[in-house]
């Protein structure tokens, strides 16, 4: 699991260099960790504007709409539901 000091090093690198470059993030931050979990801890965790708790009952309504519409295309869902990751 990573650690709140992990979880400050990441943020801040990204703070002070931006996201991108996934494995230059992990070398330069400090961190012990591979340039995907850096990346994947950012996105689905610690970036600022990702929503956290229940859906609502429209994004429950939109999710099924275009499931209907695309299937188990989730990245492709995802891209409606700003804030939500996929």
């Amino acid at each position: 699991p990573w650690t709140l000091e992990e979880d400050t090093l990441l943020t801040s690198y990204i703070a002070n260099n931006g996201e991108g470059r996934w494995n230059l993030v992990a070398k330069s931050s400090g961190l012990k960790r591979k340039g995907k979990s850096c990346r994947l801890r950012w996105l689905n965790y610690l970036k600022p504007d990702i929503k956290h708790g229940n859906l609502t009952p429209q994004e429950q309504l939109l999710i099924l709409e275009l499931h209907c519409k695309w299937g188990n295309r989730w990245s492709k869902i995802a891209q409606y539901l700003p804030g939500r990751t996929d």
